[in-house]
């Protein structure tokens, strides 16, 4: 798997995160589990779980993201190059571990999902 997968990262006037979710590779692998737990597979969604595994992993991050989900993507800017690198080194090895990020689903708070 190529670093940070699934996330793209960019840079400019903003550090940008970014998960093209309705691609066919992503949307294959991740949407198949989230429908699994009865989640909508969008932006929405993974926004949701991410600020849960966040809030488990490393909570003072959320004070540096801001996050945009759309229902075809997830997009979150965060303050620095330091923060954007950590939210990277902490979600991708969740996400490219597929029984890690099932454990993250089946612990997580719907009401907390909005989908």
């Amino acid at each position: 798997m190529k670093k940070g997968y699934p996330f793209q990262t960019g840079s400019g006037d903003h550090f940008t995160i970014s998960v093209a979710i309705e691609s066919g590779e992503i949307l294959e692998k991740y949407g198949t589990l989230l429908e699994k737990y009865g989640y909508e597979p969008n932006g929405y969604c993974w926004e949701g779980h991410i600020i849960q595994i966040l809030e488990q992993e490393e909570e003072g991050l959320l004070d540096h993201l801001e996050f945009d989900p759309e229902a075809g993507g997830f997009y979150a800017y965060a303050d620095s190059e330091k923060t954007q690198l950590r939210f990277i080194e902490i979600l991708s090895p969740v996400f490219q571990d597929l029984e890690t990020l099932e454990n993250y689903i089946k612990a997580a708070d719907r009401d907390r999902i909005d989908d």
